[in-house]
């Protein structure tokens, strides 16, 4: 578990607020914190990320990770990135770590965003493209890693928790109450039928959804939908056997890693 944050917009954050938010981070994070200001002409954006160490603990996997005009902050992990890192590789992409960050982001790199296609894992990244001058910032498809989002006339704040954006702000929310009824009535199966938050005008980037964010505007699409395919020669025995693959090579992928259990 790593935690991100930022901002983009047209103030610039106080250091107070950026050191702030950083302290508040560190139980998502406690091996590294870093953060990033980049200026384009008018438009400031802040990126800010407290690193857990699981994939190339070594300092140079640190992020916000920079390459050439891309800078990346990510929560989660890709697990199929080494046989990604693989594909890359015979397409020329070189590379200095061994962490699945570089390899996220250089796949942005080479397919843009539709890189997430790519991906089998979990994340909540977002990262600033400077040839394009957009911020992309993207969810997994089952929502596993949390990105909340907060938007007023200074620009777009994002964060894994809400209490990072306070921070940027320096101000508390105001609690949506009806949505908190909701939940205390129906439950927690409630929370997810609408994008509505416990805050007012605060959002979640929903899951397996995209955002771009340019100096003007900000779109999201969705990006995946779940499909049942009925295959109705397969037998029982060829569905035993394919579950019991699938399930043992899910585990292996899942159990990669450059740190204890």
């Amino acid at each position: 578990m790593c935690g991100i944050a930022g901002y983009i917009g047209n103030k610039s954050l106080k250091n107070k607020n950026i050191i702030n938010s950083l302290e508040l981070m560190k139980n998502r994070g406690p091996d590294n914190q870093g953060w990033i200001k980049i200026q384009k002409e008018n438009l400031n954006i802040f990126l800010l990320h407290s690193r857990l160490s699981i994939i190339d603990v070594k300092e140079r996997s640190n992020q916000p990770f920079t390459f050439g005009n891309y800078t990346i902050i990510f929560n989660g992990e890709i697990y199929n990135y080494i046989e990604i890192r693989d594909d890359l590789k015979r397409l020329g992409h070189r590379f200095s770590t061994n962490s699945d960050t570089e390899v996220l982001l250089k796949a942005y790199i080479q397919y843009g965003k539709e890189c997430v296609k790519y991906f089998n894992g979990m994340w909540a990244f977002a990262i600033w493209d400077d040839f394009k001058e957009i911020l992309f910032l993207s969810r997994d498809r089952f929502g596993q890693k949390p990105l909340f989002y907060f938007k007023n006339k200074d620009g777009i704040y994002f964060a894994s928790e809400v209490k990072y954006i306070q921070s940027f702000i320096s101000r508390k929310l105001s609690i949506n109450y009806n949505h908190l009824k909701r939940y205390l009535v129906y439950g927690y199966k409630f929370l997810y039928k609408t994008n509505e938050t416990f805050f007012h005008n605060l959002c979640r980037l929903e899951n397996a959804t995209n955002m771009v964010i340019s100096k003007d505007d900000h779109k999201k699409n969705k990006y995946w939908e779940p499909k049942i395919e009925q295959n109705k020669n397969m037998s029982r025995r060829d569905a035993v056997d394919g579950v019991k693959y699938h399930l043992l090579d899910s585990l292996k992928l899942r159990l990669r890693s450059d740190v204890p259990l």
